[in-house]
């Protein structure tokens, strides 16, 4: 008689109705999923509390619900949904109360929790506090993030936390040449011999700590001596954070010096990393950084702090260059020296990072992972 495959769902808030680092992470964990429940490892499912339809060529319509952010409907059907499957991925600390409540009424089902960053880089209390303790494997997107999660949560057993780091989308396009692609510099009007910065987030006032006011300021101090440089700044700007961060460029007179170019469609993505010649992103609050693998992925050099989850995208620096993102002359003297400094092979860079984070180790890694419950 044929042995049924493990049961496997798992459980997250949005992949596919919002565009981020951790909806990155949750289309990649799908696509996972899927691929390992096609070769015969597993047979998997999705539910998401936000999304409204899965995206077919990550995930199959037919092993998919959305509950179109009907939290409650959601939770309800999710814990009793989950006692028919072995194995239980939590996607996020905020739905800890379904991982909770499974282990209160089915203790053999093996829950799965995921942390990412900030979110678990604090003590835990009440149900998330419990589902930590309870859960059978945590996994962590970096070294810094499980090292966070035990500074707060010291009670927890630090063998059950696995380091699971991101990984770049299967679909994003990977370059076969590395120059800077000309309609874009003719889009925003910029000379092909000036030297490009660019940052890819986010612009709001609670994600300041991504750094772009510390590289305007340092863009400040090097005009005078530096007038080939451009700064661009790409990612959905909330209206008070972009009204800031233009009275930031004018008050070090920078309107020639720095573009808010506003949100890029994935399928411009990778050619605004080519755009630039170092990508610069010195975080405090990284959980890992996708953003770093992708630039790193287009053969451009990178800039990262060394407080965060960073480190883990950058290898320890092995892959671009850590600095301590709370001292200005550091980054300074930094980014003048890796723009003096002649291009790396964009192809050897590039199969460096997949080798390290490329969609099939990421596969490989959540394949071990579930063996192991």
């Amino acid at each position: 008689m044929k042995q049924s495959l493990p049961k496997i769902v798992f459980l997250y808030l949005t992949g596919f109705s919002f565009t981020g680092g951790i909806e990155k992470f949750n289309r990649s964990f799908l696509k996972a999923l899927h691929e390992l429940s096609v070769d015969g490892y597993i047979d998997s499912d999705g539910f998401s509390s936000y999304d409204s339809a899965t995206d077919e060529k990550y995930f199959p319509r037919l092993r998919f619900k959305g509950f179109k952010g009907n939290r409650f409907f959601f939770v309800i059907y999710a814990i009793i949904k989950s006692l028919q499957y072995q194995s239980v991925i939590i996607g996020h600390i905020n739905l800890s109360i379904i991982g909770f409540v499974i282990k209160k009424i089915k203790p053999s089902v093996k829950v799965i929790m995921i942390t990412h960053g900030i979110e678990v880089w604090r003590e835990q209390s009440n149900f998330k506090k419990k589902t930590l303790e309870k859960a059978d494997i945590i996994l962590s997107v970096s070294k810094y993030t499980k090292y966070k999660l035990l500074e707060f949560n010291p009670h927890l057993n630090p063998d059950k936390i696995k380091i699971f780091p991101n990984t770049i989308d299967t679909y994003f396009k990977l370059p076969k040449t590395f120059s800077k692609p000309e309609y874009l510099l003719q889009r925003y009007a910029i000379d092909a011999n000036k030297k490009i910065l660019l940052t890819v987030t986010r612009m709001a006032y609670s994600e300041k700590y991504k750094g772009y006011d510390e590289v305007i300021e340092v863009l400040g101090m090097l005009k005078e001596k530096r007038s080939d440089i451009v700064y661009l700044i790409c990612g959905k700007a909330e209206a008070e954070e972009k009204k800031r961060i233009e009275q930031l460029i004018l008050q070090y007179q920078l309107t020639d010096y720095v573009k808010l170019i506003g949100f890029v469609e994935d399928y411009e993505l990778n050619d605004h990393y080519l755009l630039c010649d170092l990508f610069v992103m010195p975080s405090k609050k990284e959980g890992f950084g996708i953003v770093f693998i992708e630039s790193l992925a287009c053969g451009r050099n990178v800039i990262a702090g060394n407080k965060d989850g960073s480190t883990d995208a950058l290898m320890n620096g092995a892959l671009g260059t850590l600095i301590d993102p709370d001292n200005i002359h550091e980054l300074q003297q930094a980014i003048e020296k890796v723009l003096d400094t002649p291009t790396k092979n964009g192809a050897n860079l590039q199969t460096r990072v997949l080798d390290a984070f490329g969609f099939e180790k990421y596969k490989e890694r959540l394949l071990t992972i579930l063996q192991e419950v």
